[in-house]
């Protein structure tokens, strides 16, 4: 047997059928690396964008606080920040409680302080989100 004609038998295009093949395979890879990649940055964009938001209501918070140890009376009000809105709600005087709540966005979160006031002598009892 002539050894230039083994390779005879193989139909033209195998080389291309198998390429293809290939190709469809890798394509399948990529489209699901770039589908987990876009939901990461997805995520993590949120997580920044909700640490934002309670940077805002700390902001809040304390802004009332200040305005609390100036002035008992502060009925609670907005804050405008930068990068969000801190809106701050008085719910009890005795003791003195309050909720900020920053708002970035979509996200929001919240702190809510307890002050005890004693002898004239105001001290933050609780800080909690």
């Amino acid at each position: 047997m002539n050894p230039k004609y083994i390779f005879s038998t193989f139909q033209n295009g195998q080389a291309l059928t198998s390429l293809l093949i290939i190709m469809f395979i890798g394509l399948a890879i990529v489209s699901a690396s770039v589908g987990m990649i876009s939901t990461n940055l997805a995520s993590t964009s949120g997580l920044l964008v909700s640490n934002d938001a309670l940077v805002v209501a700390e902001s809040g918070a304390e802004d009332a606080l200040l305005k609390i140890l100036r002035n008992p009376s502060y009925a609670g009000g907005t804050l405008p920040l930068s990068i969000g809105t801190a809106t701050v709600s008085i719910s009890s005087t005795s003791p003195f409680t309050f909720v900020s709540t920053g708002q970035v966005g979509q996200y929001q979160r919240s702190i809510r302080v307890i002050l005890n006031n004693t002898d004239g002598v105001t001290t933050v009892t609780s800080w909690k989100e």
